[in-house]
């Protein structure tokens, strides 16, 4: 009973965290790159000695050449995002110090 007491009050504070959050910050993409691994396959001392394994071994590297891709693509267009917001903040400061009414 302690522990759902102590819970129960944490839990209404991210809720009302959650709640409070600008209507500006709700509508922020996020964007989340994910780096992929290099196959385990090019460490493995067995893989260049079969021809299956080494085939094998080739489609995984392939696949991962294309996930680096995806991955340089995610975080370029995370850099252009975050340059973005950036931009759209500090003119948004700048407008408010000059005391207009900016939103």
């Amino acid at each position: 009973m302690l522990l759902r007491e102590t819970l129960k009050p944490a839990a209404t504070l991210l809720v009302l965290a959650v709640a409070l959050q600008s209507p500006a910050a709700w509508s922020e993409t996020t964007i989340i790159c994910t780096k992929p691994g290099v196959p385990l396959c090019m460490s493995d001392t067995t893989t260049f000695v079969s021809a299956d394994k080494m085939a094998t071994c080739q489609f995984e590297v392939k696949e991962y050449v294309d996930k680096t891709m995806d991955y340089l693509r995610c975080l370029n267009e995370e850099n252009t995002s975050t340059g973005q917001e950036l931009t759209r903040n500090v003119e948004r400061f700048n407008c408010r110090l000059s005391g207009r009414n900016c939103g």
